[in-house]
């Protein structure tokens, strides 16, 4: 994360000829990492916004879930950190379907045409990526 996407991305430029713009777009739920995923431009669009809510953000709370009840006898220090992280990640999970939601129901519809500056302002209105674009 920090070299390539942070740092590395800063310094090289990759299109010689075109202004530095992210085509791969890192979206995070938050420091608590509940989810994380890569996107390329190229393939982003409204379909794709939301199978990541309705399956991949889906399937990752439902494993944390599933986790929680796994630990739900075990009283050791250990678990109850885990119980603990967990707990945390499926709050910012909540709140990442709720902003993605929201981006939903305000129309966004990303459009390749559009360029990056367009169809990234609205994530990073929405505090769904990491690092300022």
């Amino acid at each position: 994360n920090n070299h390539f996407f942070k740092e590395f991305s800063d310094h090289l430029n990759l299109f010689m000829y075109l202004p530095k713009t992210p085509f791969i777009w890192h979206l995070s739920s938050g420091p608590e990492k509940a989810f994380d995923c890569y996107i390329i431009i190229y393939k982003w669009s409204r379909d794709k916004l939301l199978r990541i809510r309705s399956v991949y953000i889906e399937n990752r709370e439902r494993s944390l879930v599933n986790r929680q009840s796994d630990l739900s006898r075990d009283d050791s220090a250990k678990a109850q950190n885990e119980k603990e992280a967990i707990y945390k990640q499926l709050k910012e999970l909540e709140n990442f379907k709720k902003k993605i939601d929201e981006l939903l129901q305000e129309g966004y519809d990303p459009i390749l045409d559009d360029g990056v500056g367009k169809n990234i302002a609205p994530l990073q209105a929405k505090g769904m990526l990491p690092y300022e674009v």
